[in-house]
């Protein structure tokens, strides 16, 4: 297939799940022979671009096979491309969404009410030309369906790449490891406001009352942090680091940590989640929709506690570094889910055949 993918923004440079969404998205396509064709503003190397001129960009979108539209909280202009006069004039055959967030997660990025409806208004109306939505989680599935009211929705969750995120990638030397020693790790962008950081230092002040913080040592790793001052002794916090860098880190480590606040975060489907387990790391999580369903498979209830809760997660990982064997056993058994299932190969392979699928009933819908 030819595909045009819209708002795919990346910048080389940058530490964002969108980056690496977008990376494996155009990467796994075309390993498997499609054609991926971005607007001319957007750099991966390796995708087609789309030429500058509107003219002969209108040309060139009319020999695509579809126009495949990522979205987050707001509407972009390439929405337009659903309906009318757009659509004739580029001539799209098919018309597929795929939705990361929904409009609601800009209030952690400080858009207003008014925005995020104008955002709900956009999407609804554009939506009537909207063939397909692949949704990240069913979550947002249910409110493709229900708030915004499209027909056809398919989850397609997210994964990761267990060949970069391997337990035998050399570790990083900054970060020391001992058998008697538990090293837990946050990854990813911190001043994301739905991350919950007062749950990670009152668990870290907890854990030193105990006198357990020689044995249970935090690590941030990520951009954004700006209250370091406030984090008691056994947190260290690593600063932003390239993407590639993440598998020495990763190795570094014992636990991962997923720490949310309740509302948008409800919809994700969390990156540093899959990263985590393709490392072979144990993960704690508070409860979030799809880490729950996750969790279930693999048996790992008791990893789970609800938010805010400090006292729990501290119990929980007392509990781990006293029992290291289980750690190791939960981060084998954590790996090979993704390696059966939570991949971007995966991912990718679902969503092709989602299209597929669609292909007839359209053909049939408009000859």
């Amino acid at each position: 297939m030819k595909v045009a993918y819209a708002n795919a923004f990346y910048h080389a440079e940058a530490f964002t799940g969108r980056n690496v969404h977008v990376k494996q998205f155009i990467d796994n396509a075309t390993a498997r022979g499609h054609e991926v064709w971005t607007w001319p503003r957007d750099e991966y190397p390796g995708a087609k671009h789309l030429p500058w001129q509107r003219i002969a960009r209108y040309s060139k979108l009319r020999e695509m096979d579809l126009i495949y539209v990522r979205l987050e909280d707001d509407a972009p202009y390439e929405l337009r491309f659903a309906t009318a006069p757009y659509r004739q004039l580029a001539a799209a055959k098919l018309i597929v969404w795929e939705f990361n967030v929904p409009p609601e997660y800009g209030t952690v990025n400080g858009r207003s009410p008014e925005q995020i409806a104008t955002s709900i208004r956009d999407f609804k109306r554009y939506g009537r030309g909207c063939d397909l939505a692949v949704c990240v989680s069913d979550a947002l599935a249910d409110y493709a369906r229900t708030r915004i009211g499209l027909k056809r929705v398919v989850t397609v969750t997210n994964g990761s790449d267990p060949d970069m995120f391997r337990p035998d990638v050399p570790p990083v030397r900054r970060v020391p490891r001992c058998p008697d020693r538990l090293n837990v790790v946050w990854i990813g962008s911190a001043d994301i406001g739905y991350h919950n950081f007062d749950l990670l230092r009152e668990t870290a002040s907890r854990l030193c009352e105990l006198g357990e913080g020689q044995r249970i040592q935090f690590h941030i790793i990520g951009k954004g942090l700006r209250r370091l001052r406030d984090m008691p002794a056994n947190v260290a916090y690593h600063g932003p680091e390239d993407y590639e860098a993440m598998p020495a880190w990763l190795t570094a480590m014992d636990v991962g940590l997923c720490l949310y606040h309740p509302g948008p975060s409800g919809f994700g489907s969390p990156l540093k989640l899959f990263d985590y387990m393709s490392s072979g790391l144990a993960v704690v999580s508070n409860h979030q929709q799809q880490v729950s369903q996750i969790f279930q498979q693999l048996g790992q209830d008791d990893l789970l506690f609800d938010f805010g809760d400090s006292a729990a997660l501290a119990s929980i990982l007392v509990r781990l570094a006293s029992d290291r064997q289980r750690v190791r056993s939960l981060g084998r058994a954590a790996r090979q889910l993704v390696i059966d299932r939570y991949n971007w190969r995966r991912a990718v392979d679902e969503t092709f055949s989602a299209i597929t699928e669609l292909q007839p009933a359209l053909q049939q819908r408009n000859s």
